[in-house]
């Protein structure tokens, strides 16, 4: 159960309840279509809602996503009051008592003969002027909405151009990859490049003036009943100086590059592995930044102070984190003639070792292989073996090891970085 501690007070419920009309269902209903998006556990029910925009205190969890829908209108506020176009229509926008005080209606329509619209349809004449009266005012509104827009626009140019976002790049071995440069690795060449919001570089001096001046201004949402701005646009800011740069691809529009990471296979109570490697990829320009493709992973492995290519078993170890324990039949019938071969030299190696002594052995001695042999180990010993070794295959554990490899592998693939069609 939550506690005071947990709980905070959602900042900005007024200005949603009155964006909204006093409408909780549209927040509830964006709630639940976008719950898992914003960090929920799950959809949040009505009270909850209510006490979130009655400025009572609500798990921070949902202050936090209110947070996001409250960021969501002010990108976009004719999304969330576009009103709409049919006089027909009006009702499951708000109820028609709020249109006819909004609209002004009374000037010459009754309040008696509007209520019964629903079943009694106006007259050409009266439903025309109540268009009209619908078109006016959701035309004021449109403009305020993209006045709007444009306000927040230019202060949002500003503070990008006050904090730009940079990508930061790093050349190593004729390799470039994105970010800052590891401690203690030497670069050939080091850069950063902003992107993002490309501030107010190529804005008009008056358009400069005014971000200045409406950084300074509180910028609030429309007002939807009066149809207009809510806060007064100030005075121009002249003789400012300003300073800003343009976003553009360094590189071209795509290079290969790398991305170094680190791989751990951990086996609990029994031991732990790390492993350095290196991803092939490519860095594309979308238009603000560079994205990145993956092309492939895991494709070198480093061996002390050398990178090596890596063995598709070592990828599927990367991929899956499975360290294989079972062989199938057909992949050992692949390796058969030079797992004999390897086993065969071993053999020869050995062949005047004597075993150790065991409590089967103690009196009785094994014979070392040249006396088993004394012409020679001949191969069929040592495909004796790996006949053994086959036998001895477990073929539904492998099988089943390898089905759980092929969906972690599928797993891996689906969360690979694609670039968009």
């Amino acid at each position: 159960m939550a506690t005071k501690a947990d709980t905070v007070v959602f900042q900005e419920a007024e200005a949603i309840r009155q964006f909204t009309l006093n409408q909780n269902k549209r927040v509830e209903a964006w709630l639940a279509d976008n719950w898992e998006r914003v960090g929920l556990t799950g959809p949040i029910n009505k009270s909850t809602v209510s006490r979130a925009l009655s400025s009572m205190p609500v798990v921070k969890p949902v202050a936090d996503a209110l947070d996001v829908l409250f960021g969501e209108m002010r990108d976009d506020p004719w999304a969330w009051c576009q009103p709409p176009t049919q006089v027909e229509d009006l009702p499951r926008y708000a109820p028609l008592n709020w249109w006819y005080k909004t609209l002004r209606l009374k000037d010459a329509l009754s309040w008696t003969r509007f209520e019964r619209m629903p079943k009694h349809p106006l007259t050409d004449k009266d439903r025309s002027w109540v268009q009209e009266r619908l078109d006016e005012w959701a035309d004021r509104l449109k403009a305020a909405c993209d006045h709007f827009q444009r306000d927040r626009a230019l202060v949002r140019a500003l503070e990008a151009d006050e904090n730009p976002e940079f990508q930061h790049w790093h050349k190593i071995d004729d390799e470039w990859r994105i970010g800052k440069k590891p401690p203690r690795e030497a670069a050939e060449k080091e850069l950063r490049r902003r992107v993002g919001n490309i501030g107010l570089h190529g804005r008009s001096e008056e358009e400069i003036g005014m971000a200045w001046a409406l950084a300074d201004v509180t910028i609030t949402l429309p007002d939807i009943v009066e149809a207009k701005l809510t806060y007064s646009r100030p005075r121009v800011v002249s003789g400012v100086s300003h300073f800003s740069e343009p976003i553009e691809p360094w590189n071209g529009q795509e290079f290969e590059g790398v991305e170094i990471a680190e791989f751990v296979y951990d086996e609990p109570y029994t031991t732990t592995e790390s492993y350095t490697v290196k991803h092939r990829v490519c860095f594309y320009w979308t238009g603000d930044r560079y994205e990145i493709e993956d092309i492939e992973p895991f494709a070198q492995a480093k061996d002390g102070a050398e990178w090596r290519a890596t063995t598709a078993q070592e990828r599927d170890f990367f991929m899956t984190g499975i360290k294989r324990k079972h062989q199938t039949r057909a992949e050992l019938e692949v390796t058969r003639d030079a797992w004999i071969d390897d086993l065969w030299e071993k053999l020869k190696a050995r062949q005047d070792e004597r075993e150790e002594p065991s409590m089967a052995n103690l009196f009785k001695p094994e014979p070392t292989l040249r006396e088993k042999f004394p012409e020679g180990i001949p191969r069929s010993y040592a495909e004796v073996w790996f006949n053994a070794r086959v036998e001895a295959l477990d073929e539904e554990a492998a099988a089943d090891e390898q089905r759980e490899v092929a969906r972690r592998r599928m797993a891996f693939m689906r969360q690979l970085r694609r670039r968009p069609v």
